[in-house]
């Protein structure tokens, strides 16, 4: 871990807190400054008529670095103010103060056209830009730190990192070889940026309608409208339904949500060779996937962590 000098002594705190935690900030010296800086102030954030404020930042090299994410166009305005009062214009969802390295001492005020708010939407603004993204989140007040490969986040108790699905993806895709990428990249990053942060629990099975649809329980099951989880904008309404709803997704392999509310049958042979201890939805998802071994099936926990089966075995397993 980077060991930047001086700061106050909460943030010398705090990076005792990452470090102690096994979270370690990337760039020089000046960059873990700025993080610490940055993130001490969202954890901290000072009370206003009984409650904190939400709050995000970006901490990059060059602030120019934010018009290469074509996804939002983004307005730069210098913050002629003092530091905390810059801050207050900083909500975390379209605006954001940036930090740069090259100038510590300056503050600038990123404009985006569209809220960023959801973990996703600031996966993709990390990756597509480099920023190392610090945010207090509107729900919650939960501060989280966006890093190359992972999302930080302090639950109360402790700093824990998850890896983002860029990273996970390889893992899963070299058990699916006949699946297209982008429909496995869409499960993958519906689960872990979109159902595990808002503690939604799912089963998400991508399988082929032409195969067997015998152990398919379609009894209660609603149909999907025209959503496909190759499409960034069909995932809210997903989230939405999937918050409301238990029993598994059916997904055809060309990323198409065909119905939603689906059971999963097991064989005997499925009942006898698997026997997991997580818990019915994961138990379920296990054994269905031991008879159809063709199948991808995705488990989000209510808690949080995603699990991946293919062929009766846990291929991925992701706090």
């Amino acid at each position: 871990m980077v060991e930047p000098r001086g700061g106050t002594r909460s943030q010398r705190r705090l990076a005792d807190e990452l470090d102690e935690h096994g979270i370690a900030l990337p760039g020089d010296e000046r960059i873990a400054a700025l993080v610490l800086e940055e993130l001490d102030y969202a954890r901290r954030a000072p009370m206003f008529e009984g409650r904190r404020p939400i709050f995000g930042a970006l901490v990059v090299d060059d602030p120019e670095v934010l018009h290469r994410w074509g996804d939002a166009s983004v307005e730069l305005l210098d913050a002629t103010c003092e530091l905390d009062d810059a801050r207050t214009y900083s909500d975390g969802r379209s605006t954001y103060l940036v930090r740069s390295a090259r100038d510590p001492e300056g503050t600038t005020i990123a404009c985006f056209d569209r809220a960023l708010q959801y973990e996703a939407d600031l996966v993709q603004l990390q990756e597509a830009t480099g920023a190392l993204i610090i945010q207090r989140t509107p729900v919650l007040g939960v501060s989280r730190l966006f890093l190359d490969d992972s999302v930080v986040g302090w639950n109360g108790r402790s700093w824990a990192s998850r890896a983002t699905a860029r990273t996970l993806f390889p893992a899963v895709e070299r058990h699916v070889p006949g699946l297209a990428r982008e429909v496995v990249e869409g499960v993958v990053s519906l689960a872990i940026h979109w159902l595990a942060p808002a503690r939604a629990g799912a089963t998400l099975v991508v399988h082929d309608p032409d195969a067997d649809q015998d152990r398919l329980d379609m009894a209660s099951a609603v149909p999907g409208p025209g959503l496909n989880v190759t499409n960034r904008r069909h995932y809210p309404p997903l989230l939405s339904a999937l918050q409301q709803r238990d029993l598994a997704t059916l997904v055809d392999p060309d990323g198409e949500v065909r119905a939603v509310g689906v059971a999963l049958r097991a064989s005997r042979a499925a009942l006898e060779a698997v026997a997991n201890d997580q818990g019915m939805r994961h138990r379920s998802a296990q054994r269905w996937s031991f008879d159809h071994p063709e199948s991808l099936v995705v488990v989000v926990s209510a808690d949080g962590p995603v699990s991946v089966y293919i062929a009766g075995r846990e291929v991925l397993a992701a706090d």
